[in-house]
């Protein structure tokens, strides 16, 4: 029953990752996608798509930003922390 707990907690927290606008060319920060919802875009082959608040635009990440998200999300599968000096990526409970 713990191992099913341990689950359902990684699976609501969230990844956040930087993204750059293709319009403005500044880095956004992304913190609105759980493990969940990264596992069932990017398993389920659809896009997954960054926000700019500046110019209010969503726009692809690229497949790249796709391999290191499947990094990010199998790391935290695996129960390591991502939140390490200098990584792009973050970990944190989802709100």
């Amino acid at each position: 029953m713990q191992r099913k707990a341990q689950v359902g907690v990684v699976m609501s927290q969230a990844i956040v990752f930087a993204s750059t606008c293709p319009h403005c060319e500044r880095e956004q920060v992304q913190d609105r996608f759980t493990v969940a919802d990264l596992m069932r875009l990017l398993y389920g082959g659809y896009p997954i798509e960054a926000y700019c608040v500046i110019c209010d635009a969503f726009w692809p990440v690229s497949i790249q930003e796709r391999v290191e998200l499947g990094d990010a999300v199998a790391t935290a599968c695996e129960g390591r922390s991502l939140a390490t000096e200098g990584d792009r990526w973050s970990q944190r409970p989802h709100k």
